[in-house]
């Protein structure tokens, strides 16, 4: 993104319009304004708000991105490539582009050189190249997957990030966003090649970062960081959510612990929910049209059966989920096996419930 500064503005003055023209659609007089003015008023008003705030927001955070790096806030690296350094490596970028499997290059390479230069500036969680910002936040998205310096022998040499986007949600037609991966390849001239080397380290993760809520350093000192593909047994320090090798999900001992903190929590939820409505309405089922308390179950023993069924099923998947917690708390590991159990008692019981709601049951 390129001059961020004014861009963010002009979003933030649409929010700003959004927030007037809102409660403006309500409240004029119903004789000065019509009915579909006021609906076109407050759609606008509505639309301003959630995409002005949103692109004011992005645009603010690359603004912010570009002020640091011009004050040299964790700067990595900077050079300049000449006209016919930048004109070679545009050559071999759509050379790249011409090969199957390689993946697109995020960089947008303008034609006109000026007489200065490119200037590209390296951060540690930003890349600046001809005013273009790219923000690579240590520990989100989109994330580095491969970090290499390419020597380009007789042609000019550059850097190739590889990034994933994970995707997720849904699209307009109700699709699922995939997973996206792309490219980040910029030059670097010969007398660059000390600071690319550590760059190509420090995206690679092979320094030591600065720990954070969600990963340590990175460099084995913290046996929390350590992950391990349950699909293929690759293991590592550095934070990654896929693993190299297979593709699978990684998850790190520390997040293995506070997923079971957050299993625990909701396993004696609803644990205890089931327990109470356990103790209110199994004596009923086991006596149907017998009063207990001074209410009965009015169904049949056939019914009560199923009902019981369920509530037992609920209840395996509450003391599961409890107990799972406990120990992926104690463990830093996480189960497949639990997973899958607990997910076919989840499927099961929306079967039983389409089923029930198909039957009148």
């Amino acid at each position: 993104m390129r001059n961020a500064g004014p861009w963010r503005n002009r979003a933030l003055f649409v929010f700003a319009s959004g927030m007037i023209a809102t409660p403006v659609a309500f409240l004029l007089p119903e004789s000065f304004v019509g009915d579909t003015a006021r609906a076109l008023l407050s759609f606008y008003g509505i639309t301003a708000i959630i995409f002005g705030g949103l692109f004011a927001v992005i645009w603010h955070r690359d603004q912010r991105a570009t002020e640091a790096l011009d004050r040299g806030e964790g700067v990595l690296g900077r050079w300049r490539i000449d006209a016919e350094s930048w004109q070679k490596f545009k050559l071999l970028n759509d050379e790249i582009h011409r090969q199957p499997g390689v993946f697109l290059n995020e960089l947008s390479l303008r034609d006109e050189v000026p007489a200065e230069g490119i200037e590209i500036i390296v951060g540690k969680t930003a890349i600046q190249i001809d005013g273009s910002i790219h923000r690579i936040p240590t520990h989100g998205t989109p994330e580095i997957t491969h970090s290499e310096l390419h020597d380009g022998g007789s042609g000019p040499s550059y850097i190739e990030l590889s990034l994933y986007y994970p995707g997720g949600g849904q699209g307009a037609s109700g699709v699922p966003h995939s997973p996206t991966r792309t490219a980040l390849r910029f030059p670097v001239p010969g007398t660059a090649w000390r600071e690319a080397r550590k760059i190509t380290a420090h995206f690679g993760g092979l320094l030591p970062g600065e720990p954070d809520f969600f990963h340590g350093r990175g460099d084995g000192s913290d046996p929390e960081d350590l992950s391990r593909c349950g699909s293929c047994g690759f293991e590592t320090h550095q934070f990654k959510s896929r693993c190299p090798q297979c593709g699978a999900g990684l998850q790190s001992r520390r997040w293995s612990r506070r997923f079971g903190l957050g299993l625990l929590v909701c396993g004696i939820f609803l644990s205890g929910l089931m327990g109470a409505v356990c103790y209110y309405t199994v004596p009923m089922l086991l006596h149907p049209g017998v009063e207990v308390d001074g209410t009965r179950f009015s169904g049949s023993p056939g019914q009560a059966l199923i009902v019981l069924g369920i509530f037992m099923l609920v209840m395996a998947f509450s003391l599961t989920t409890l107990l799972y917690g406990v120990w992926q708390m104690k463990t830093g590991k996480s189960s497949r096996r639990v997973a899958y159990f607990m997910l076919g008692i989840f499927v099961f019981l929306m079967l039983v419930a389409k089923v029930i709601q198909m039957r009148g049951i």
